[in-house]
């Protein structure tokens, strides 16, 4: 079987990761597996096993272009991705990412479409555009053969926002799939009370917050430190805010790394505070390693991966659900670097300290995090791949 897999590019992150693996999986299946990407000039972060095509397609989703202007070069890029399809006798086409899952749908010819949902639409206020109106995102995902979701509330979503057909809709989380160590010969000198975030540095991550409910651990738990994966446009504003709290010497950016799993068996508790997650594979990555989990109640998966009670809408205060713990979301208005903390910000800094200094707490989230992990196997996972696909 020719698979083609439709993103823009393969840097640093979650639906990249996703698409690397599922790639990798049919290649060594011994199918042949094709990634149609935009831009080469993006440092590509996951090596991948499949043939790499460049489109040289650039995006039109950008505030430079008029409504019309993306339209046109929407039709004229899937002219392009319908020629190479064509060209490596495409069977089945997955696409990740709102431009490249329109581009699969406009392209399709006789092979199978499946598009996935890499995000929660209608929470990502920063989604802008025409191609983002919900007569758009109805047209192009109900024209898709399949469209994959990772979570119940991602296809409530897409159900009621969009009225995309819920034959059509299908839940398939991401693999806690099993990390590499790399080779690492130097010595852990964080501490035993390390705090782990994961995750590109974007607005929507939101890891200001994180870094100012540490500033609250810090002062019950001096010896705690933070440490944060990733790379992207804010770091310098996170560095200004750690400056400006004064705990500059306690967090640690790390940036990129292929070796998450060295940081992964060190940590003591894992923390994420995203305005919107579609299904972070950095949460699943840290509970398969054992290591406890915070998270926000963010539009997306994190409150159904820590297992919040179905009957339950939103929450005010520290909830200990069974596989994690969940937090009241953040407020969605603009920080300014000085001001007081938010009570969601006291109320992460007390669950941080719940998970340092209680060792029952710790221990049982240990075990619920490698059960939880165990729901979300490679096999389980891409047996419904397989589903999907016709295999």
């Amino acid at each position: 079987m020719n698979i083609g897999i439709l993103i823009p590019e393969l840097g640093g992150g979650g639906a990249e990761r996703v698409a690397s693996i599922l790639g990798d999986y049919y290649t060594e299946r011994g199918d042949k597996v094709y990634y149609f990407i935009a831009d080469m000039n993006v440092k590509q972060d996951y090596p991948v096993k499949g043939e790499i095509i460049n489109t040289n397609i650039k995006s039109c989703m950008s505030g430079e272009f008029y409504d019309w202007q993306r339209m046109l070069k929407l039709c004229l890029s899937s002219l392009k991705i319908r020629k190479l399809k064509t060209q490596y006798k495409i069977d089945v086409s997955i696409s990740f990412m709102e431009e490249f899952n329109y581009l699969n749908v406009l392209s399709k010819g006789k092979e199978k479409v499946i598009t996935r949902i890499c995000t929660i639409l209608s929470s990502r206020e920063d989604l802008k555009g025409v191609l983002y109106k919900k007569v758009f995102v109805h047209f192009f995902y109900s024209n898709a053969d399949k469209v994959v979701v990772m979570s119940q509330y991602a296809l409530k979503d897409m159900v009621y926002h969009y009225r995309i057909p819920v034959t059509k809709i299908v839940k398939i989380p991401n693999p806690a799939n099993c990390l590499t160590a790399q080779e690492c010969n130097k010595a852990w000198n964080f501490g035993i009370n390390t705090i782990l975030c994961i995750g590109r540095l974007e607005p929507v991550k939101q890891q200001e917050r994180i870094i100012r409910a540490f500033s609250y651990v810090r002062k019950r738990k001096c010896d705690a430190k933070l440490i944060i994966l990733g790379k992207g446009t804010k770091l310098h504003y996170l560095k200004k805010i750690c400056e400006k709290l004064k705990i500059e010497d306690s967090v640690i950016f790390i940036g990129f790394t292929d070796n998450v799993l060295y940081y992964l068996e060190h940590a003591r508790v894992f923390v994420m505070a995203s305005k919107a997650e579609g299904f972070p594979n950095s949460m699943i990555e840290a509970m398969s390693c054992g290591v406890p989990v915070i998270t926000t109640d963010s539009p997306g998966a994190c409150g159904e991966i820590v297992g919040k009670p179905s009957n339950i809408d939103n929450i005010n205060s520290v909830m200990l659900c069974k596989y994690g713990i969940l937090i009241p979301n953040m407020p969605n208005e603009k920080l300014k670097i000085d001001s007081q903390l938010t009570e969601q910000e006291v109320a992460l800094g007390e669950a941080i300290l719940k998970v340092l200094m209680e060792e029952q707490v710790y221990e049982n989230y240990r075990k619920q995090s490698f059960k939880r992990a165990g729901m979300m196997s490679m096999d389980k996972v891409m047996k419904k791949w397989n589903q999907v696909i016709g295999i």
